[in-house]
């Protein structure tokens, strides 16, 4: 994958900008992928795109404010650290959900 092709699917127009600027600067390196945000107040949960860009000048990391509550989403999705694959019901936050990661293959 390459930025161009982030490019055409990626909805932020923050981003959007972002992408076309690190598009024509040397040495540029990215992470993108679909992640699950969980807000750090409400526990609201978020599947969005996670988007890191670094450069030799500068770096970009795309940010969510979350839905339910207006604070600032944290500036990396779950991935790794949900190690047990459950989460807190950001409704009830008594209940668990059970988490499972895919994969699309193409």
């Amino acid at each position: 994958m390459d930025l161009s092709s982030i490019l055409e699917w990626y909805k932020e127009e923050e981003g959007r900008q972002q992408i076309k600027r690190f598009m024509n600067e040397r040495e540029t390196t990215f992470k993108c992928y679909h992640g699950l945000y969980v807000c750090t107040k409400c526990h609201y949960l978020l599947n969005n795109a996670y988007l890191y860009m670094k450069s030799e000048t500068r770096t970009f990391t795309n940010s969510y404010d979350c839905l339910r509550c207006n604070s600032r989403m944290p500036t990396k999705p779950l991935l790794d650290d949900v190690k047990s694959g459950v989460l807190d019901c950001p409704d009830c936050k008594q209940e668990k959900l059970a988490v499972t990661f895919y994969m699309d293959w193409d």
